[in-house]
């Protein structure tokens, strides 16, 4: 309790102090320290050092700071940890607002917690580690690229030149660690990569360096990434050179930390040597007016000094140094413009047991120590490395490199990358789109002295020299033999022949180096294995390839690697056929179903039965009596058929629906004409499956092939397991399609085309339904990532181009099949869902041509109706009768026989009707009939009973001449043109009036 009361009344009187010094005008000091940790005797530390050193100078001579002066505190970290952090101690307990390094990441991680306590900014010029940019380090500043940016750029070169297999060589702490790990990322986010880690101990030995480049080079891969500090990759390149490993078909690749040191080696002949042929990445940093007038001023102040020369001047860490120590410098302007104060406070009390009494728990906290970071942070400038700006992750923004190439004496640059443009063969120039766009379209780097002095590019993997040869995995399958085939012999060695080895065997002999291997099977022989399992193997590392007739398929792909399809496939579906009987006596209604003939006949009636109906009034060919009226009309019907009906059609309506039935003829007559000759010529055996839709809807057994693929697919599309059945050998392809589904055979077996064709040759009873509805290949399967499986391909290529792999498929496999009959086709016959919209639109035309003639007759037989009440014809009716009456004199009014005279008549008495119902007074009977004329009535019969005969009225006309002949009109047919015969009796000289007379 004690304790606590402690800690609030701490935190109370560092309250009322900080209260105290805001109420009090803050001046600028005159002096403001800065630290520095360093490793005085790495490289890096010798160029560093006088780096800061020359930018102290040159911005307290410059009036950034007004009147206050930087003193730079410096201490020796030397790349430990546990001195860093003591250093860094020191440093504090000096009051430094701010602190240069530390210069490496191991000491980095452990002094950013300190930092964070203390609230003192850490501006790092070379710790690269990624994780360095976590929450966790929030006053941890990098004023460098980060790893995550440069193994990017290293990523880059790698998929350039197509390497598939790296070997990165580290050290084994957070700097090698993080940033390898980065290289996995960035190489994974390009494609399917091999990477093998080698860490190295920092305290690892020359012997024990030795060790482990001898093992390396027994390996496939000749790409080394080598991400270590410089001290460590000399003794690495030098020892590599004494194994031979850097000489031709080797490729090394360096990080920042070894180029950062390869540009001047002249004191170091024997490095220079060792290190010929590297290729790496250094930052971009193009020449500018600023860093020749640093160089300038480092020759005025170290010129003398004999321990700091070029090499030193021209260090890009030192450069990075150089800018930090200005960011520092304007924050710390930014800083005091905003009235911060270099002002630090104890720390709050902290229990014994919690560390409350020990050194690092009494270090002083820098009051405004987050506003000096935000000052830092805020802040945007162009220093000796270019553009200067901090992103939200408190890094160096930017993500330019260029890669460099070991030759002589120093570095010769080879090419460029960044994010924006990937690899090009010069730098951009600045602010010049066209210029980037110029050269992004160029895809090939400089010209690059490679290890051994060589200038094409190696590539990157080779057989080991020394090793175990490769293991391959051969199915040991149950028929098909002609594909794969295993047997013993006397000597009781597995020997394998078959299509597949010899295409194998002969693309291996196409390959430039050889290749040294041995078969060996995978199942018991007694059934065929599963080939999802056998591919399996390789993943698992019990196999270094597969050959075989090994489909690829996507989920095979995604564990290892196929070369190119060696042969094409797909997946068909095999069927027992029965013989088409073309030759029977009723063969030719073959072509339609029946209720498709039964559809068509009804349509030949109904169109017949519509023609007449129109046709009835007005055509004399289809009157006379009712035998003559149907024998006429079937045969006019029927005569449609051959387009050759001699009946006139004289109405409009009546032509329009025999145009109409007349299309649909021709389209039926069409089609059935073309079924019934493929059905006669064509269609020799007619599967009882049509294709993969029907057997999947269908409720029939399916075949496929033990340890296929075809059963994952079959389910896929839905298909019950129950109705699935394992076929091994092609006997038992021959018994399951025979018995059938119902003989607890199968009704289809679905497999791959080039098993089919090899069945269909010797089997004439089976055939194939539809066609190939996958396509496929087979090919050589490799694990992941391997050189092999390119090279492979290109020499299946090869075969496949000069005509060898088609030979060796002649050789081994037999696609002839019986009789080269042709067994894919899918004939049906035609039904009424084919010419439903045929027969629509007639039936529709019909119908409505009928309505319109119906109405028609209705509106003119009222009209004739009306007139006779107007005679005063009609007696005086109840409304039945009237009903009655109307019906039977519409009747009567269709079935009568339409003239043209009568029409003309007809035209008159309607206009008459109109007269006298406008004057009825004047309305005689005598009076409308012309004096040349005679009319004559007659009054209805009647019978014995008194009721009115049952004869209908009927209307007739009669045109009389002059002389009392006939005129010669009406020597004519009745059947010529309505319109044509009113128009030649109304010029007739002979033509005078019109008589009604009723009958």
């Amino acid at each position: 309790m004690w304790e606590i009361w402690r800690v609030l009344l701490a935190m109370q009187l560092m309250a009322v102090r900080c209260w105290f010094a805001d109420a009090q005008p803050v001046s600028p000091p005159a002096t403001i320290r800065i630290g520095a940790l360093l490793a005085y005797n790495s490289t890096i530390g010798k160029a560093v050092r006088p780096a800061l050193e020359l930018a102290v100078r040159d911005i307290n001579n410059s009036s950034l700071l007004g009147d206050s002066q930087l003193v730079l505190h410096l201490g020796n970290s030397n790349c430990s940890a546990f001195q860093g952090a003591a250093t860094a101690s020191n440093l504090l307990k000096d009051e430094v607002v701010a602190i240069l390094g530390p210069q490496t990441s191991v000491v980095s991680h452990f002094v950013s917690h300190m930092a964070t306590v203390t609230q003192v900014p850490l501006v790092s010029f070379s710790a690269t580690d990624p994780s360095l940019s976590e929450e966790q380090y929030f006053y941890f500043v990098r004023v460098t690229h980060s790893d995550d940016v440069q193994m990017q750029a290293i990523a880059g070169i790698i998929q350039h030149y197509g390497w598939r297999e790296v070997t990165a060589l580290y050290i084994d702490d957070d700097f090698g660690n993080n940033g390898i790990n980065s290289l996995l990322d960035a190489l994974q986010s390009m494609g399917p990569n091999t990477v093998r880690k080698s860490n190295l101990s920092p305290t690892i030995t020359s012997e024990e360096i030795s060790t482990l480049l001898t093992k390396l080079s027994e390996m496939e891969s000749r790409v080394f990434v080598v991400h270590v500090e410089p001290k460590l990759g000399r003794e690495l390149f030098i020892m590599a050179q004494r194994l031979q490993m850097m000489s031709q078909g080797y490729v090394w690749i360096v990080t920042e930390a070894m180029t950062s040191v390869m540009n001047d080696l002249s004191t170091d002949p024997k490095f220079s040597q060792a290190l010929q042929g590297v290729i790496g990445t250094r930052s971009h940093i193009p020449g500018s007016s600023l860093l020749q007038d640093y160089k300038d001023r480092w020759v005025e102040l170290h010129g003398n000094d004999s321990s700091v020369g070029p090499a030193q001047m021209n260090n890009v860490y030192a450069w990075y140094a150089y800018d930090a120590m200005w960011t520092v410098a304007n924050g710390i302007r930014i800083f005091l413009d905003a009235g911060g104060a270099t002002t630090f406070v104890d720390p709050p009390a902290r229990p014994s047991d919690a560390g409350g009494e020990s050194e690092l728990a009494s270090l002083k906290v820098f009051r405004d120590g987050k506003l000096l970071l935000d000052s830092i942070l805020d802040q945007q400038f162009t220093g000796l490395t270019g553009p200067v700006q901090l992103d939200e992750r408190n890094d160096l923004m930017g993500s330019s490199f260029d890669v460099v190439n070991m030759v002589g004496e120093g570095l010769r640059v080879v090419g460029y990358w960044s994010n924006a443009t990937g690899c090009l063969p010069f730098a951009p120039a600045l602010n010049t789109t066209s210029m980037l766009n110029e050269n992004s379209s160029q895809s090939q780097l400089q010209t690059v002295i490679w290890p051994g002095g060589g200038v094409d590019v190696p590539k990157g993997w080779v057989v080991p020299k020394i090793g175990r040869p490769l293991v391959i995995g051969v199915p040991n399958r149950v028929g098909y033999k002609e594909f794969v085939e295993s047997s013993v012999d006397s000597n009781n060695r597995t020997a394998f022949r078959g299509f597949c080895i010899d295409v194998f065997q002969q693309a291996l002999s196409n390959l430039p180096y050889a290749v040294s291997y041995y078969f060996t099977s995978f199942g018991d022989g007694n059934s065929t294995p599963s080939y999802d399992a056998l591919v399996d193997e390789i993943a698992e590392k019990k196999f270094d390839a597969v050959v075989g007739d090994v489909t690829i398929t996507t989920k095979r792909s995604m564990s290892v690697d196929f070369t190119q399809p060696f042969t094409t496939s797909g997946l068909v579906v095999v069927v027992p056929v029965k013989q088409s009987n073309a030759n029977y006596a009723w063969a030719f209604l073959r072509p339609f179903t029946p209720l498709m003939w039964l559809t068509t006949g009804a349509f030949f009636f109904f169109t017949g039965l519509v023609v007449w109906f129109l046709e009835h009034k007005k055509n004399r060919d289809f009157r006379g009596r009712p035998k003559k009226q149907v024998v006429t009309t079937l045969w006019f019907v029927f005569m449609t058929l051959f387009f050759s009906q001699n009946e006139r059609v004289n109405s409009t309506l009546g032509r329009a629906v025999l145009v109409i039935w007349l299309f649909v003829v021709l389209i039926i007559i069409s089609s059935y004409t073309a079924s019934l000759t493929s059905f006669l010529t064509v269609q020799q055996l007619l599967p009882t499956i049509q294709g993969i839709s029907s057997l999947v809807s269908s409720n029939v057994p399916i075949g496929y092939q033990t340890g296929s693929f075809v059963r994952d697919y079959l389910l896929q599309l839905n298909v019950a397991p129950d109705r699935l059945v394992a076929l091994n050998t092609l006997d038992e392809y021959t018994a399951a399609l025979t018995k059938g589904a119902g003989r607890g055979g199968v009704g289809a077996i679905v497999d791959e085309l080039p098993y089919v064709q090899s069945f269909l040759s010797t089997e004439c009873a089976f055939t194939i339904a539809g066609q190939e509805f996958t396509k496929s290949g087979w090919g050589f399967a490799f694990p992941k990532g391997s050189q092999l499986a390119i090279d492979f391909s290109t020499a299946i290529l090869k075969l496949a181009e000069n005509g060898e792999l088609q030979r060796i498929h002649d050789l081994w496999v037999n696609t002839n099949t019986c009789s080269n009959r042709n067994v894919q086709t899918d004939s049906m016959e035609l039904g009424v869902n084919t010419f439903w919209g045929l027969f629509l639109i007639t039936g529709l035309a019909s119908l409505f041509c009928c309505l319109v003639y119906w109405t028609r007759m209705i509106i003119r037989h009222r009209r004739v109706f009306r007139e006779r009440k107007l005679d005063g014809s009609e007696r005086q009716m109840s409304r039945l009768e009237a009903s009655k009456s109307f019906m039977k004199s519409l009747v009567t009014f269709i079935e009568e026989e339409e003239t043209p005279t009568k029409r003309i008549r007809s035209s008159q008495r309607r206009k008459k009707s109109k007269e006298w119902l406008s004057s009825p007074e004047q309305i005689s009977p005598s009076s409308s009939m012309p004096n040349d004329s005679k009319r004559v009535s007659r009054s209805p019969e009647r019978s014995n009973d008194g009721s009115v005969s049952k004869k209908l009225e009927i209307q007739s006309t009669m045109v009389v001449s002059e002389n009392g002949t006939m005129p010669p009109e009406h020597n004519e047919s009745p059947a010529t043109d309505a319109t044509r015969d009113i128009r030649e009796e109304q010029d007739s000289p002979n033509y005078h009036q019109t008589v009604s007379q009723p009958t």
